[in-house]
């Protein structure tokens, strides 16, 4: 045993330590000279800039003495609960899959149900589930074990009218109400945001938060009806930092509002719980996630509340980022962020299907999305340790930088009078549109990689008979006896209600005012759309425009920028035709007579230009039916004289790939949408 110590000891002695002093040095000579603190460091569009690395000195600012623990873990230190979203057009279809989902791994399901009212029409609109009436709750919840199984009912500014139907269908099971675990997503803040306008005036607004958290206090002590729906900022094109600080702005509002009415600070906090997509910028989102737990702690302690209070997370993986192109790296998305979701300690977690934003998904991505989340816990065990991350120096960096950055914006919309005030006067609105703008220029410049979008596409995919109405919707129902819930005791009255048979466009009114839009909006979207708009309108048109590459003179140059343009234009869907090299200009005029291409494009150095350009451009012009020439590269020098030559367009890797990309369409009389 002793022999053994000795030896391990004098090998660990072998393997001094090596100081931060050293790595820095050793990392300035690879650079030769230049600070890597401003060389390296990542600016990662998200509001803060980490360095390459971090050691355990970095850490002696951070006042964390232990792991972030969470509350709502009852089997391992790190169990979440599966949540399988439903997806059907039926109430029979939605019960089916829950049913089949929860048998199958799941540990509770997520209906969505959507009400709203396209502009200018008189009555309202029903998408997701099409939940009518209390009938249609039983049916939808026959089976399952109210008792025993946790169900999420994704259905905004309608939740009061899903919990009243909850609450008669737990009285006419005569089941306990004190085991019903369930959450409600009822956030008017990401409904002014979408909608532009307040569902109803202030003072209602806060009767109903009032009334909500009374009712659930009462009846369920294991629902959490107020929601953050931080989702809508990441999926509106927020960066990391915004989203995490306008959550926290909105539980403000929420404990702020509801003790002014005197509801207790801790009951207050136990009927709240964030909605929070995570995206694929890995250590990013594990950091937002611990640092959100962090800031609620702040939060609770400014409000006088009990700082051990944990908070409810669920995580959602991003619809921003998800491709109608090459839709199965979709799946290797939902991979990498159910992963940081669950390293960063989500209390329920839900994995989109790969295909749910252009068709219903269908069997095979539902069960792949929820066996994504088994694989994490039952092979890859990441439900067994506590905050797996903590004590990692980069981790442990980036949450602090993510919560300081966030609270300091949470400080900033509390300067302005709250979240409320502040979508009032547009501040969010605008910030979130910097961050739009930012997003679509670097997915534009293709500085953000969609891989099988923006970059390595498969020009020889086509989706546009692949996409489907994913926005399914029905009427809603009403009935013939007059419902007029009574604003002063809604749920209760919501309750009896539906009991007596009304129907969901009976109470909608009491929810909603569908008036004009008085408040700047935002919108979700997906980050590769512009794109797909393109290539769409390239399988719409009448022809494919064929492109032929021009390799010429020294071949490393040749290839690599014939490799470039196929990619450029691939982007486009357009067929490309990549010869291995002409050996002058008759031989590649030759092949561009044969071919007949719409689009040829010069593949050579900038040295070889000089000769090169004037030859194929004289050339060319000569063709009856003349291609559009493309020059691969930008000589700057040059640039001007080429443009007298003949080229009509440079692409390289500094344009703004997009942007060239609908001038092509223009001069190819493809029309975009």
């Amino acid at each position: 045993m002793s022999d053994s110590k000795t030896t391990t000891e004098s090998l660990f002695d072998e393997f001094p330590p090596t100081s931060t002093k050293e790595w820095e040095e050793v990392i300035s000579k690879d650079l030769n000279g230049a600070d890597y603190k401003e060389k390296l460091r990542w600016d990662t569009g998200e509001g803060i800039s980490p360095l390459p690395f971090y050691r355990r000195e970095n850490l002696s600012s951070i006042n964390r003495e232990s792991v972030i623990h969470k509350q709502y873990s009852d089997k391992t230190h790190n169990s979440w609960e599966i949540r399988a979203p439903i997806f059907a057009h039926s109430i029979e279809e939605a019960n089916k899959k829950a049913l089949q989902a929860l048998n199958r791994g799941a540990d509770g399901v997520q209906f969505f149900i959507h009400v709203q009212r396209p502009e200018g029409a008189l009555g309202g609109d029903l998408r997701g589930i099409p939940l009518q009436n209390q009938k249609d709750f039983t049916d939808l919840c026959t089976d399952l074990s109210l008792e025993n199984t946790a169900i999420h009912f994704d259905a905004g500014l309608a939740s009061p009218a899903v919990l009243a139907m909850l609450r008669n269908e737990v009285n006419n099971r005569t089941i306990n109400a004190n085991n019903v675990q369930a959450t409600f997503t009822y956030d008017p803040f990401s409904y002014i945001l979408k909608k532009g306008q307040y569902p109803k005036d202030k003072e209602q607004i806060y009767r109903h938060l009032h009334q909500l958290t009374d009712f659930t206090t009462n009846h369920f002590p294991g629902v959490q009806p107020l929601c953050i729906d931080a989702r809508f900022y990441h999926n509106t094109g927020g960066t990391i930092a915004q989203e995490l600080g306008y959550a926290l702005s909105a539980a403000s509002e929420y404990l702020s509002i509801l003790s002014e009415k005197g509801d207790n600070i801790d009951d207050v906090a136990d009927m709240l719980h964030f909605n929070f997509s995570v995206g694929s910028n890995y250590f990013l989102e594990i950091a937002k996630l611990r640092a959100a737990r962090l800031l609620w702690k702040n939060l609770l302690d400014a409000y006088g509340g009990d700082t051990n209070q944990q908070v409810y997370l669920h995580s959602e993986t991003s619809q921003w980022n998800k491709t109608l192109y090459d839709p199965y790296t979709n799946m290797l998305r939902t991979s990498t962020e159910g992963m940081a979701a669950a390293i960063a300690g989500c209390d329920a977690m839900t994995v989109l299907p790969f295909d749910q934003h252009f068709r219903q998904p269908d069997e095979f991505s539902q069960r792949i999305a929820r066996n994504q989340q088994l694989i994490l816990s039952e092979e890859a065990h990441l439900d067994k340790v506590a905050d797996p991350s903590a004590g990692s120096y980069y981790i442990e960096k980036l949450t602090d930088a993510i919560g300081k950055e966030a609270w300091k914006l949470f400080q900033d919309v509390e300067a302005e009078g709250g979240l409320f005030k502040a979508i009032e006067n547009g501040t969010v609105q605008s910030a979130i549109h910097d961050a739009q703008n930012m997003r679509d220029q670097q997915v534009a410049s293709r500085g953000r990689t969609f891989v099988g979008t923006n970059q390595y596409s498969n020009a020889d995919e086509e989706m546009k008979d692949k996409v489907e109405n994913t926005q399914h919707s029905v009427s809603l129902d009403t009935s013939d006896t007059d419902f007029d819930p009574n604003t002063e005791k809604l749920l209760d009255d919501l309750t009896t209600a539906f009991a007596d048979g009304a129907q969901l466009g009976d109470v909608v009114p009491a929810l909603f005012n569908f008036g004009r839009h008085q408040i700047t909006t935002i919108a979700p979207y997906r980050g590769s759309l512009a794109f797909e708009v393109l290539r769409v309108a390239t399988e719409e048109h009448s022809f494919t425009p064929q492109v032929l590459t021009l390799p010429m003179g020294d071949n490393k140059w040749r290839k690599a920028r014939s490799t470039f343009s196929a990619n450029f234009f691939g982007c486009a869907g357009y067929n490309i035709e990549e010869p291995i090299g002409f050996e002058n200009v008759d031989a590649a005029l030759s092949e561009i007579k044969e071919q007949q291409p719409d689009i040829v494009v010069l593949c050579s150095s900038d040295k070889e230009y000089n000769e090169l350009v004037p030859n194929i451009c004289e050339a060319i012009d000569k063709l009856h039916n003349r291609p559009i020439l493309v020059l691969a590269g930008y000589p700057k020098e040059q640039v001007n004289d080429f443009k007298e030559a003949g080229i009509d367009e440079f692409i390289h890797a500094k344009c703004n790939v997009l942007e060239t990309l609908k001038r092509f369409q223009e001069k190819l009389n493809i029309t975009v949408n």
